[in-house]
């Protein structure tokens, strides 16, 4: 066993190594071709020029994602990026011929196909993951894949903003470096071990975007999925619009040339490889989608910062790196969700499908870039915080469906800095119900960092400080109070009967002055002879004494857990 680990651990070291190389060239000709046009062509036209390597790249990803989905489901992962990395080399072995003869049609071509393979190997590249690692190890393998698939960024725009400038703009000698760099690719990929093909049925069908819409409802069927692939695709949507946006931000703002924009897009990168890094380390051994949901909202707050303060060198760099590692952190624990929640022999079509609405989230950052800075008028900088404001609309929602991990997180992580939640007595197993009476939703919200998945009920006007959530927080349900008593009782139970999952803990909430007995006969009507584990939970507070070691941690909540007789 021990030396199966070792053999998949190292055919994942070389799986990484051949997705860097990847990655660095991908950036490294992309920057070329865009170096090499606002060269000939002048920095007016770079905007244009932007706009359109960036869609030539991403028209592959729309095109081939489905068929790359599919062959990964059919064959072994391993030889479908072994073809693509010989793919690779011919496309850069013609880039080098097209620089030579300064073709623009050719070039844009090459840009496209180099997309085409990267598109086909994607599936291939994260579907290999759960057939290399253990499922407790895909989060911290996803985090170092991640790393360095933007470290190869930084290399990749570092380098080509540095050889152009030191040789005083030798394209040809880029275009050299990136066939070098593909036969590097070629040959680490010949050491990834080969996996068992999945030899699904399923053909490659040229009406894509139906195979696209079947995997993306196959994925709605899926807890939790759906909302995960969205997200995955938006990191991708700002990611893309931050390396568009930068070049134009660098020379209007701080008056750089293209190539120091090129640098300045490396902060960014950085932060993303750290923030990658980071999330795999915070995860441990499982996925905190919580962790991402939180990090929405600081990317949120940083593209207005970056908006208001565009003219500081100093904290724009600042803002990009922290920029890069929340998104890091945004996006692990989602790819890593969908990796390990894909059904197997559907894993390669549904990442195919995420990858699709991903790089349609590329190909609308290019969009956005030329509605907002050529159409609409609005600066780089201004623009920057219309995308923060699309990120808080989006953060919002986003949390919300996937609130059966975000609230728990919140609780756990942010509320430990005011109260330290610890069970007094056994929390019971999930299939339980968990009945509370309170009118603090502080102490509500408190619950979930114990019990979780859980879903919550309550009635409408039982708690009348509890926040409006319902409709927006998916987890959390509300109930209309029926006239009388116990028959509004008896409406919690009957719902509550009707959500109750044994995966999951259902916590109804009753104000604090409802009657024990009337809670009591509401459920054992409802539920009757049903073996249906049920637990009253009483609180406790413990205060503190004043600790300058941890000022703000002033009370300790105890929640007691106890079967009713």
């Amino acid at each position: 066993m021990r030396t199966k680990n070792h053999a998949d651990f190292r055919s994942f070291y070389f799986l990484n190594a051949t997705q860097f190389l990847g990655a660095l060239n991908d950036n490294l000709y992309k920057l070329l071709v865009i170096f090499f046009w606002i060269d000939i062509k002048g920095a007016e036209e770079a905007n244009t020029i932007l706009s359109l390597a960036g869609g030539v790249f991403v028209l592959p990803f729309l095109l081939f994602s489905s068929a790359g989905g599919v062959l990964a489901d059919k064959f072994s992962k391993k030889t479908i990026i072994f073809f693509t990395k010989v793919l690779e080399l011919l496309v850069m072995f013609f880039a080098l011929i097209a620089v030579l003869i300064q073709s623009e049609f050719m070039t844009y071509f090459l840009l496209f196909m180099m997309g085409a393979q990267s598109a086909i190997f994607g599936p291939s590249k994260y579907g290999i993951i759960p057939e290399l690692v253990e499922p407790e190890k895909v989060s911290k393998v996803n985090g170092l894949l991640t790393s360095f698939t933007y470290l190869a960024v930084i290399l990749g725009t570092f380098l080509a903003s540095f050889i152009t400038d030191i040789s005083h703009r030798n394209f040809e000698l880029v275009a050299l470096i990136c066939v070098m760099v593909s036969v590097l690719g070629f040959f680490s990929s010949i050491f990834i071990r080969k996996t068992e093909a999945r030899r699904s049925k399923k053909k490659i069908n040229p009406f894509f975007l139906y195979e696209i819409y079947q995997s993306l409802s196959l994925s709605w069927k899926r807890s939790h999925l759906f909302p995960a692939i969205l997200a995955s695709s938006f990191f991708l949507f700002i990611g893309a619009y931050v390396q568009l946006n930068i070049i134009p931000f660098a020379i209007e703002s701080l008056s750089l040339s293209e190539v120091g924009g090129g640098y300045l897009f490396l902060l960014t990168a950085l932060g993303i490889a750290f923030g990658a890094w980071a999330a795999g380390k915070l995860s441990k051994n499982k996925i905190e989608l919580g962790l991402a949901c939180s990090a929405g909202y600081f990317i949120f707050i940083i593209f207005f910062i970056l908006s208001f303060f565009s003219h500081t060198l100093t904290t724009v760099s600042i803002m990009l790196v922290l920029l890069g590692i929340f998104g890091g952190m945004f996006v692990i624990p989602m790819d890593s969700f969908i990796q390990v929640n894909s059904p197997d022999k559907r894993r390669g079509q549904i990442i195919a499908a995420s990858n699709f609405l991903s790089f349609i989230g590329v190909l609308l950052a290019a969009f956005c870039l030329y509605l907002f800075n050529e159409k609409l008028g609005f600066t780089p900088a201004g623009s920057f915080g219309i995308i923060g404001g699309i990120t808080l609309v989006f953060s919002i929602t986003i949390s919300g469906r996937l609130s059966e991990f975000f609230l728990p997180f919140i609780s756990q992580k942010l509320l430990s800095l005011r109260y330290k939640v610890l069970a007094k007595e056994g929390v019971p197993k999930p299939g339980s119900i968990l009945i509370y009476r309170s009118n603090s939703w502080v102490y509500n919200f408190l619950i979930f960092s114990l019990c979780h998945p859980i879903c919550t009920l309550f009635l409408a006007r039982a708690i009348k400080c509890f926040p409006y959530f319902n409709g927006l927080i998916s987890c959390l349900y509300r109930v209309r109070p029926s006239h009388g008593i116990r028959a509004s009782y008896e409406r919690v139970f009957k719902r509550a009967k009707k959500l109750l999952n044994k995966n999951e803990y259902m916590l109804i909430i009753f104000k604090k002055e409802a009657p024990l007995d009337q809670i009591l006969l509401a459920y054992n009507k409802v539920f009757g002879n049903l073996n249906i584990p049920v637990a009253f939970i009483t609180m406790e507070k413990v205060k503190l004494p004043f600790s300058f070691s941890s000022p703000l941690k002033r009370r300790i909540i105890y929640f007691r857990f106890s079967t009713p007789k």
